[in-house]
């Protein structure tokens, strides 16, 4: 059974192989954190993220609607992340609705302003 303190060193560097593009090898760190703790929310948002960099918008969705906010409705983070991909996948209005409902005064919802500032021009 993997630590905390290990998860947290194992999405570090999985993180910063999907910022480099090394998607394959994260992927397969997240699977493993997963396969000892299937519903660690963080890792979950980690695995979307790395659809996302290679445009697998539906799969990235389907992980976090199912797969996180299916349990934790009000996760800020899952929300911004989804808000995120519909704007990648070129679904604005979508992308607006669900920034929206991120709470204010987070990272996540610093984020999701950022975003809506974007899209509102």
């Amino acid at each position: 059974m993997l630590t905390d303190s290990e998860v947290r060193r194992l999405l570090d560097v999985a993180n910063a192989g999907v910022q480099k593009g090394v998607i394959g090898p994260a992927r397969r760190v997240y699977e493993g954190i997963l396969a000892n703790r299937p519903e660690h929310v963080p890792t979950l948002i980690s695995l979307a993220m790395s659809q996302m960099a290679v445009g697998e918008y539906s799969d990235a969705e389907a992980t976090l609607r199912d797969k996180v906010l299916a349990g934790h409705p009000e996760d800020a983070d899952a929300l911004a992340y989804l808000g995120l991909n519909a704007y990648l996948a070129g679904r604005v209005d979508e992308a607006r609705d669900i920034l929206l409902k991120v709470p204010a005064g987070t990272t996540a919802g610093t984020m999701a302003q950022n975003l809506l500032d974007k899209i509102n021009g």
